[in-house]
């Protein structure tokens, strides 16, 4: 055998001939179920090649975006983040190609979290996993099933059993730093979330396939959310056995259990989320689902996509969770809590409020150095501070520095933060650099489409710009995957339907951002008052705004101080002069009032 490949750090198995690995990498790459795409099938012949001929240890972000990715020297891997998105799916298609058609492979060729040079392991036949009580679920000869039921089947359990297969004794499946190695000293602030494989309440095939599909997306999807710290007990029967397994350090867990029904035409999926120290249930949601047989892969799709948007979303029933039980919580979680406290501000914005986050985020960086979201949303307090008016004229320009460089600092230490995104995006968005502040936003929304919080975001800047087509959708998705949105969520969509003419629309979402506490809600229900002649509700809507000095005094400056486009600016200010004139038409001697 030829001298081995040089992977000493990787090192598992037998080291296979250069020419049996080349034998895999061809096998993989004409076969017609690895999912990779071209560029991913490039990434891999590039670092295979360049693993054989003894240069792995060289195999770096910046050599293989200009060897494969076309890039040039000028590559930045902190603003353009590519190569390790693809690396991220090159390994998700590896996974899915190995326990799929190369299940028999005699050779395994992966590239293991933390760098990009690839292991290569000659190996046996994998074995059929045994499991008590429950092997059913695992069946590799499930019972006969009609032909049209078997190729959906297949697809799923290759595409979504990998994390289940990782997951065997129950595997944290954390977040990374900026060379993908587990990153513990920001997650070890984070809560504990297991989620168990979802239980089959029938033994038809396709209750069987779903139960693995449901866990193992929701696993993936759930990893795009930075707030957390997952785990993945392995066909868990015992709920109390696997918490004993998760809560051995003190730290608060919960647990995901979910359940799956096959009726006729129909499919039942329910989900729990579980306090691991009460067992006191947190959330629970039922979908009810038309079964077809070529759309059992987009049902699991749909419904682990919702699933993980609501447990993930820093307003969702998780974090509520947190931040109600704040005090019974270890001190461990204490800078997590600052953060959700943080969110919890980002709601309305109240200045009453701003301190006390403020100060807190600042201990917790303090404290924590290395904790990128407490970097991120400090980075946005500083923005907060000159975009509300919270600060002198004297420190807006100190307090702008010191919001980028936090939020740079952020993405610095976790460059695939989506946190850290978000703020640079909003950050830049302020400054007037609309380029830089949609490309960070879009890399956020890349990293984690299910977030409400970053369709949000990216919604509401392309919108602010005059991008409704975009921009509108992003927002809607945000409002209807979000449990209790903010008020904020509402302003786009009320501007929108107001610049569309729809002003009956546009008035109930700006009467139902001013009930969630925004004070930028009464300009909208003022204006909008005025186009239907609602005077009444102009004049309530007027008085309430005199109330918040920031917007009341200069409303065109604050929208200006937002980015808004001079269409929008230049309609809303036309109507909010006739609300003006309308109230003052109403008080003036003789005048009839409208209703």
């Amino acid at each position: 055998m030829e001298n081995p490949v040089d992977t000493p750090k990787h090192q598992a198995g037998a080291n296979p001939s250069h020419d049996e690995i080349r034998l895999e990498l061809e096998r993989i790459l004409s076969h017609p179920d690895f999912g990779g795409s071209e560029r991913r099938r490039d990434f891999l012949r590039f670092v295979v090649e360049e693993a054989l001929a003894g240069r792995a240890r060289s195999l770096k972000g910046f050599t293989i975006a200009l060897a494969v990715f076309g890039r040039d020297e000028s590559f930045d891997s902190k603003t353009d983040p590519v190569v390790r998105l693809e690396a991220r799916r090159l390994r998700q298609d590896l996974d899915s190609y190995y326990v799929g058609p190369g299940a028999a492979d005699p050779v395994r060729i992966n590239i293991p979290k933390g760098g990009y040079a690839p292991h290569f392991e000659a190996r046996n036949p994998v074995p059929e996993p045994v499991v008590d009580d429950g092997a059913d679920l695992l069946d590799p000869t499930p019972p006969p099933v009609a032909v049209s039921e078997r190729r959906p089947i297949l697809t799923i359990v290759a595409a979504g059993f990998v994390v289940l297969i990782v997951a065997l004794g129950g595997v944290w499946l954390g977040s990374r730093d900026d060379d993908g190695a587990l990153a513990t000293s920001e997650t070890d602030n984070l809560p504990r979330v297991a989620i168990l494989p979802f239980e089959a309440l029938d033994d038809s095939q396709t209750t069987r396939t779903l139960t693995l599909g449901l866990s193992s997306e929701l696993i993936l999807n759930l990893r795009g959310f930075d707030n957390l710290r997952l785990f993945a007990p392995f066909a868990a029967r015992d709920l109390k056995d696997k918490l004993a397994f998760y809560s051995n350090d003190g730290i608060p867990t919960y647990v995901v259990h979910g359940t799956v029904l096959t009726e006729s035409d129909q499919v039942s999926a329910s989900v729990q989320l579980l306090s691991g120290d009460t067992d006191e249930l947190v959330w629970g949601a039922s979908y009810d689902l038309e079964l077809a047989p070529d759309a059992i892969m987009a049902l699991r799709d749909t419904v682990s996509a919702e699933i993980a948007a609501v447990i993930g979303q820093p307003y969702g029933p998780l974090n509520n969770d947190i931040r109600t039980r704040g005090g019974a919580h270890p001190a461990s979680l204490d800078s997590y809590l600052c953060v959700l406290q943080a969110y919890a501000y980002r709601r309305s914005f109240a200045e009453a409020e701003f301190d006390s986050v403020r100060h807190c985020l600042e201990a917790s960086v303090t404290q924590n150095p290395k904790y990128a979201d407490a970097w991120a949303m400090l980075g946005w307090l500083h923005l907060d501070a000159v975009r509300h008016g919270f600060v002198s004229p004297e420190q807006i320009e100190a307090e702008s520095k010191a919001a980028l460089d936090a939020a740079e600092h952020a993405h610095a230490l976790a460059p695939e933060n989506t946190l850290a995104l978000k703020a640079l995006s909003s950050i830049h968005h302020y400054a007037g650099n609309y380029e830089d502040a949609e490309r960070f936003g879009r890399m956020a929304l890349d990293l984690n489409p299910h977030d409400p919080d970053t369709l949000a975001q990216v919604g509401w800047r392309l919108s602010a710009r005059g991008n409704y087509d975009e921009g509108g959708p992003l927002m809607e998705r945000a409002i209807q995957r979000t449990v209790d949105p903010p008020g904020w969520y509402y302003h786009l969509p009320s501007l929108q339907s107001f610049m569309q003419g729809d002003y009956e629309r546009a008035i109930n979402e700006a009467e139902i951002a001013a009930a969630k506490g925004t004070e930028f809600a009464w300009f909208l229900v003022a204006i909008n008052a005025a186009a239907l002649g609602q005077t009444d509700k102009a004049a309530m809507a007027l008085e309430a705004l005199a109330t918040r000095p920031r917007i009341a005094m200069d409303p065109e400056g604050f929208m200006r101080r937002h980015g808004a486009s001079d269409a929008i600016i230049s309609k809303t200010m036309s109507e909010y002069r006739e609300a003006q004139d309308l109230v003052s038409g109403r008080n003036s001697p003789g005048a009839t009032i409208n209703h």
